[in-house]
């Protein structure tokens, strides 16, 4: 056996903690729009862009992406170093000293060992990210400041997973815990974590509307500092509509609005002064899920059907203007991206002769297709897809529907939708994010899985892969499990989209690397207006 030693030391950040300045007597209000609610708050439960935006504000992770760097590589945080022993299987991280929770108590490893069985406890949110791999027995305290992990064998994502474990105060949890499953710890404070926050992250809470608002404020006694022109308050607004969105930009009323409009609008943005445009090749696929567990989609022949009618073509030149068709699940620029994967291409004659196949005569089929309130992409991309169903005899319903509940439909078999569309960003660096967190039967019951997927040989794979530590042997196995999917068409994969996101030219410390949200991190922003 093996064994590997690697501290990692965060210089940068001790030195740019010691050389912090106290926090800014001036007030800076940020005000961005989005066009999704915020979904929820409790970093046990979050899995969309808009939670997660709200956790990576209110509380910190283990370990964070190296924004800083334009990387989306896990780096330093709560942990400021880590060594890997025993063929990969054991990880003991030192924490950073004098992190503080909001009430002021200092972040211990109790915290971090709370944290991670508290998320395995609820199964909820990304807790699938440790399925197979780690227990509740086996993450421990040795020590105020040290956490060891030990896995049931080597998984490959380990420390890409960790960006998204976020610290909760265990003492403020358990003093409002309600009784539940566990004698010891009732609820595991899932009540109280659904309209509070128990974080050390650089904002706390000030008020939360679910449909409209969240409103948050600096924390002065966070661990990183402050220096002068830092967002200080942040406005969360949600917008549904797009050209409400544009007016409240052009006008001042907002400093910056989101990812999800028509490039036609960016285009337009960018030509105004005293706005940019930041546009970059996204991390992100745009797909439309069928739900393959529910008849007549159970049938490949149908799905197959679906997918051969879709114009591909005038999906990407006429909504997702300047975007690679996607090739699979993973995106283009992600590495475990398989090559070998062909894009879909339409083929309405062959869709034809799939559904006689199938016993499916015109007429006979009727489909419900579900997209956000608000989000033109998927409105214009579902009337593509009704005009390219209507031609094989299929209807297709368009279902403008509030994200929040979409989001709860996914979560029950009986609610699932049938046909969705869908914008997936990266929610860790690494291909099993976009393999096993959406294809793996141990994930369903989000967004992501509305497909309800499930192929035993491809299970395997990507549970193979997760224990490979070879990269090129992992890769490989992630790559033949791609292949595999797309074979069983359990999505049209239609884009990978180009980030773009608008504001005004006083915003300055944007960085988009494409990790989930981590671009819309407030602390990261400062205002320097005229």
């Amino acid at each position: 056996m093996w064994t590997s030693t690697r501290w990692l030391l965060g210089l940068a950040l001790v030195l740019g903690l010691a050389a912090a300045a106290p926090a800014q007597a001036q007030d800076v209000t940020f005000t961005y729009i989005e066009g999704q609610a915020v979904t929820a708050i409790d970093p046990a439960k979050h899995t969309d862009e808009s939670a997660h935006h709200a956790v990576i504000n209110l509380y910190d992770p283990l370990l964070y992406p190296k924004v800083a760097e334009g990387s989306m590589e896990p780096g330093p945080h709560v942990a400021e170093s880590w060594r890997i022993t025993d063929g990969a299987k054991t990880y003991t991280f030192q924490l950073r000293k004098g992190i503080k929770f909001h009430d002021g108590k200092e972040l211990s490893a109790d915290d971090v060992v709370f944290s991670l069985q508290r998320m395995l406890a609820l199964k909820k949110g990304v807790s699938w990210l440790w399925n197979g791999v780690l227990t509740a027995e086996q993450v421990r305290a040795a020590g105020s400041h040290t956490v060891v992990f030990t896995l049931s064998q080597p998984y490959a994502p380990f420390l890409a997973t960790l960006t998204q474990l976020f610290v909760v105060n265990k003492d403020q949890v358990l003093a409002n815990r309600k009784p539940g499953p566990s004698k010891d710890v009732g609820d595991y404070g899932e009540a109280y974590l659904a309209d509070h926050e128990a974080g050390s992250g650089p904002y706390t809470m000030e008020s939360w509307d679910r449909a409209t608002l969240l409103a948050m404020k600096a924390f002065p006694g966070y661990w990183r500092g402050w220096k002068p022109n830092q967002v200080t308050r942040v406005v969360y607004r949600t917008v549904a509509e797009e050209a409400t969105m544009k007016t409240l930009l052009l006008s001042g009323q907002a400093d910056m609005i989101d990812q999800w409009r028509l490039p036609t609008t960016y285009a337009e943005l960018a030509k105004t002064p005293g706005l940019v445009v930041d546009e970059k090749p996204s991390a992100q696929l745009y797909h439309i899920q069928l739900n393959t567990q529910k008849a007549p989609l159970t049938d490949i022949r149908v799905r197959k059907a679906m997918a051969l009618a879709f114009d591909y073509k005038t999906a990407i030149e006429q909504v997702f203007k300047g975007a690679p068709q996607a090739r699979g699940p993973v995106p283009n620029r992600v590495y475990g991206h398989s090559e070998s994967v062909q894009p879909y291409a339409q083929d309405v004659e062959q869709a034809k002769r799939e559904l006689a196949a199938a016993g499916i005569k015109p007429g006979q089929l009727t489909f419900d297709y579900y997209f956000p309130s608000g989000n033109e992409p998927g409105r214009q991309i579902g009337l593509l897809f009704q005009a390219n169903l209507s031609v094989i005899g299929i209807k297709l319903n368009l279902k403008e529907t509030p994200w929040a509940q979409i989001v709860q439909a996914a979560a029950a078999a009986e609610t699932n939708p049938d046909v969705a569309s869908i914008f997936d960003t990266l929610k860790y660096p690494h291909p099993d994010s976009h393999t096993y967190g959406m294809y793996h039967p141990s994930a369903w019951g989000s967004f992501r899985t509305i497909s309800r997927y499930k192929n035993d040989e491809v299970a395997k794979l990507l549970e193979q892969a997760r224990a490979t530590v070879e990269r090129d042997a992992q890769l490989l196995l992630y790559k033949r499990a791609q292949d595999l999917i797309v074979k069983d068409y359990p999505s049209l994969f239609v884009a990978n989209p180009v980030h773009r996101i608008a504001f005004r030219d006083h915003v300055k410390g944007y960085r988009y690397v494409g990790a989930l949200g981590y671009d819309v991190a407030f602390y990261d922003f400062t205002v320097e207006k005229k």
